[in-house]
């Protein structure tokens, strides 16, 4: 079976999310990210296979993968600004993130209020 890595170009001010204004802030400042999924062999065909956000982050507006046929494309859940890049497994080195000070301080803020939005779904 055939995996390989499927890398994406975005901008975190580009998806459409009700970011908090620190947050929001933080996204305008940053280079261009870049999201990695799988594209996998099935029946012969390459699938895109992202299993990124979890249902909790559904109620931000992002798209969820909740019910997967198990043969076609899953939704990406940034929309890309770039081509797509493909990788063997073999090359990860080509993918490795370099992240700044801005994009770190981004990462950080973004893991926090992810972790609130997430506790908040479990308590209901």
């Amino acid at each position: 079976m055939t995996v390989l890595y499927a890398c994406y170009p975005f901008r975190w001010d580009e998806v459409e999310v009700d970011y908090p204004p620190k947050l929001r802030k933080l996204a305008r400042v940053i280079p261009t990210s870049y999201h990695i999924a799988c594209k996998v062999e099935i029946n012969g065909e390459l699938v895109l296979v992202d299993a990124t956000l979890d249902p909790a982050l559904e109620r931000l507006g992002l798209p969820v993968n909740k019910e997967w046929d198990g043969i076609s494309d899953t939704q990406l859940p940034i929309v890309s600004c770039g081509e797509e890049q493909l990788y063997h497994p073999s090359e990860s080195s080509h993918i490795e993130a370099r992240l700044d000070n801005k994009s770190l301080s981004f990462y950080k803020e973004l893991n926090l209020w992810l972790a609130e939005v997430r506790r908040s779904f479990s308590d209901q």
